[in-house]
């Protein structure tokens, strides 16, 4: 009887441990991580500010004498080398060069009557007509003659260069930016008529914040964009920083050169500069692969030989918008995991998917 109580109790053993094998749950399933690979990148802090297209070169334009302006063309006018710009009465510098010329006719008679005489009285001379004191005397009075025209001929030159300034010429290409003379007005030599700007050299000009002026602005490039056209670009070098700020603004003006305006950034037109300080190879990540590991900033890095994540510690430059930028820690073609990183362990095994963010 108790042989076959036990041989029933080792059956429903056997049954028991059969049926509590068959309800074991499997084994878990690798979590799924989403991934990026990222690669490093020569990244700064941009600073964008608007600013203005003018001229390197302004140049204030006058008469070289004085006179009734005649003839003026209209401001923002554009104009080559050569063109006339405004002119004066021409008649008062007409009249010296006639009388000029007259006296170039006059002193050319003389000469020719000097050259005569000195002749005859050499001629005469070798007769023993006349003395060696009178025959000297003729050949002074040529010598005098001839002087007479060289500073008549001088004196017509002079004036027939004052006729030439009666134009006002252009000495370059540009456009006339500013004019401060109106026809019918009389002006004195060396008074500023107008202005020409010269469009073969352009400056971008910036009026920027003192945090800005204690950076080196000498080496970065500087993209310049026409604001009322995107599409037309330039690139850009520093000219000129004023060394103070401006007394109600605060700010410091900067010249930046165009160096390579196209033809759609006239002056005066309004531009945006955009500059990258200090740049730095940094990594691009998205802020949701952050974890910490003790007191450090890090993140999981997935291992494709072993199929598993990493942690690793990172140093954070900066955050910008839902990226941030690592310094440290992480090199080209890195795998960092970007989601669900809270819930991963340090060297668990894990299915990857490529995270397109980037």
């Amino acid at each position: 009887m108790l042989s076959r109580i036990l041989a029933c109790c080792a059956t429903l053993c056997a049954t028991g441990l059969t049926a509590c094998s068959d309800d074991a749950a499997p084994p878990p399933r690798a979590r799924t991580v989403r991934v990026v690979t990222v690669q490093s990148q020569l990244i700064g802090q941009a600073f964008s500010q608007t600013g203005e297209v003018q001229p390197r070169y302004q140049i204030p334009m006058s008469f070289r004498l004085d006179g009734k302006i005649v003839f003026r063309i209209e401001n923002g006018t554009s104009v080559k080398a050569g063109d006339v710009l405004a002119s004066v009465d021409k008649i008062p510098s007409s009249i010296n060069v006639s009388s000029a010329s007259a006296q170039v006719d006059v002193a050319k008679s003389d000469v020719g009557l000097a050259e005569l005489t000195a002749a005859r009285n050499w001629e005469l001379f070798s007769k023993d007509a006349i003395s060696r004191a009178q025959l000297q005397q003729g050949d002074a009075n040529l010598h005098a003659a001839k002087s007479k025209l060289e500073a008549a001929s001088a004196a017509l030159d002079s004036a027939r260069q004052s006729l030439s300034y009666t134009d006002l010429r252009a000495d370059r290409d540009g456009i006339v930016s500013g004019v401060s003379a109106s026809v019918g007005q009389v002006v004195t030599s060396g008074q500023t008529v107008m202005t020409l700007s010269s469009n073969a050299e352009l400056d971008a000009v910036f009026d920027i914040p003192e945090q800005l002026w204690n950076e080196n602005l000498n080496d970065p490039e500087i993209q310049i964009r026409l604001l009322s056209d995107p599409t037309k670009t330039a690139t850009g070098k520093v000219r000129e920083v004023t060394p103070s700020a401006d007394a109600t603004t605060r700010t410091y003006r900067v010249r930046v050169t165009l160096q390579n305006p196209v033809q759609g950034f006239p002056m005066g037109a309004a531009v945006s500069g955009k500059v990258i300080l200090s740049p730095t190879r940094l990594f691009e990540v998205p802020s949701s692969a952050m974890i910490r590991l003790g007191q450090d900033q890090a993140v999981f890095v997935y291992v494709p030989q072993s199929k598993t994540v990493h942690a690793r510690a990172v140093k954070i430059e900066r955050y910008a918008g839902r990226s941030m930028f690592v310094s440290d820690g992480l090199g080209d073609g890195d795998l960092v995991a970007t989601a669900g990183v809270t819930k991963l362990r340090d060297g668990e095994a894990v299915t990857v998917e490529k995270d397109d963010r980037l």
